[in-house]
C-alpha cells in the first residue's frame, strides 16, 4: 500500500478486509503521511483565520498516529507489528509555493464540509505567521512532513511465538555480566 492511505476514509474496514484477503503468513506494507504532518501550515492558517473571520475551517487534512495504525492492525488480528517513522522537513520560499506544491501533488484538503475559498488577506496574513513563527534563518520557511512506514503478517502456525513469562534463564539486572562473559569467552577461543 503506497503513501496515499492517508487518503482512505474507513481504515478500519480497510484493514479488515486485508486480513480477510490475505493468505496465512502473508503481510500488509505500507506507508502514509501521519501525525503533525504540515503541523506549521495547519497552526499559520488557523490563526489567520481566527484574526481574520473570527473562526476556522480546516485547512489541511486529519493524520492518523502511529498508535492508531498499530492499534487497528493489532485489532483486525494481525501479528508481528513494525512501525516506523520518518520526519523531512523541505524548506519553501513561502507559504504560496508549499500550497502550490501540495495541489501539484493532489494533496489539497478531503474535507466535505469546509469553505473553498481562501481570502487573499487571510492568505496573507498566514504566511505572515507562518515566517515569524517557523520561519527559518535563511528566510525561507519549513514544511514538515512525518511518514509512517508499517509491516504486518496475518497469523500462521509456523510464525516465532514469545517465550512463556518467567521462563528467561538469565535477569536483565545480570545481562551485563553475561555479556562480558561471552567476550571474554571468544578472546580465549582465538
Amino acid at each position: 500500500m503506497n503513501i496515499s492511505l492517508h487518503w482512505v476514509n474507513n481504515l478500519p474496514k480497510l484493514f479488515k478486509e486485508s486480513a480477510r484477503v490475505l493468505k496465512k503468513d502473508c503481510p500488509i506494507i505500507g506507508a502514509m503521511f501521519a501525525g503533525d504532518t504540515l503541523f506549521e501550515l495547519r497552526v499559520s492558517l488557523q490563526l489567520a483565520e481566527l484574526e481574520r473571520k473570527g473562526g476556522l475551517t480546516p485547512r489541511i487534512s486529519p493524520f492518523t498516529t502511529p498508535q492508531d495504525i498499530g492499534g487497528l492492525l493489532t485489532s483486525n488480528g494481525f501479528t508481528l507489528l513494525t512501525l516506523d517513522f520518518d520526519e523531512i522537513q523541505i524548506s519553501y520560499p513561502s507559504i504560496f509555493e508549499l500550497m502550490y506544491d501540495l495541489k501539484g501533488m493532489g494533496e489539497s484538503n478531503c474535507s466535505w464540509k469546509r469553505k473553498f475559498n481562501l481570502s487573499p488577506d487571510t492568505l496573507m496574513a498566514a504566511q505572515s505567521i507562518y515566517q515569524e513563527m517557523y520561519g527559518n534563518d535563511d528566510g525561507s520557511i519549513p514544511a514538515t512532513y512525518q511518514i509512517l512506514y508499517f509491516i504486518a503478517w496475518k497469523p500462521h502456525e509456523s510464525q516465532a511465538k514469545p517465550a512463556k513469562r518467567g521462563s528467561a534463564n538469565v535477569s536483565f539486572k545480570e545481562l551485563p555480566k553475561v555479556l562480558e562473559q561471552k567476550t571474554n569467552e571468544k578472546k580465549t577461543e582465538s
